[in-house]
């Protein structure tokens, strides 16, 4: 940005992003799997894109949606908490944002209640990628 140009922010949100994967305290839920729903929320400082209407500008949503999966997919947590917190370092580590909200949600619990589902909601900013 030059000087005196006023920032462009932007939020970039994705919801229901469902993934299958092998997290929790349950053996049974790290052998077998279960589905997860993620909601992302993203926020780009300067919104580049908003202006040039560029793609090579633009934080891609199916760029934001892989590193979910990625994490989701490729490591194991018993807590859900240490899963949304790797998901939103990861985003943080991959792309110009400033701020990330994500909610991650097991669509079955295995808990002996009825229940639609249980959710863990983190934020995280940069200042958290120098803890």
């Amino acid at each position: 940005m030059s000087a005196g140009t006023v920032p462009a922010p932007a939020t970039i949100r994705l919801v229901g992003l469902s993934v299958y994967a092998h997290h929790g305290l349950v053996a049974e839920e790290r052998s077998l799997g279960q589905r997860f729903e993620f909601d992302v929320e993203v926020e780009l400082p300067h919104c580049a894109a908003c202006r040039s209407d560029e793609p090579a500008d633009a934080v891609a949503y199916e760029a934001i949606a892989a590193v979910v999966v990625e994490v989701a997919t490729n490591f194991r947590f018993s807590l859900m908490e240490a899963l949304a917190d790797a998901v939103c370092m990861e985003l943080l580590a991959e792309f110009p944002i400033s701020r990330v909200r994500l909610s991650v949600s097991k669509t079955a619990p295995s808990i002996p209640h009825t229940l639609a589902r249980a959710t863990v909601i983190l934020e995280r900013t940069r200042d958290h990628l120098s803890e």
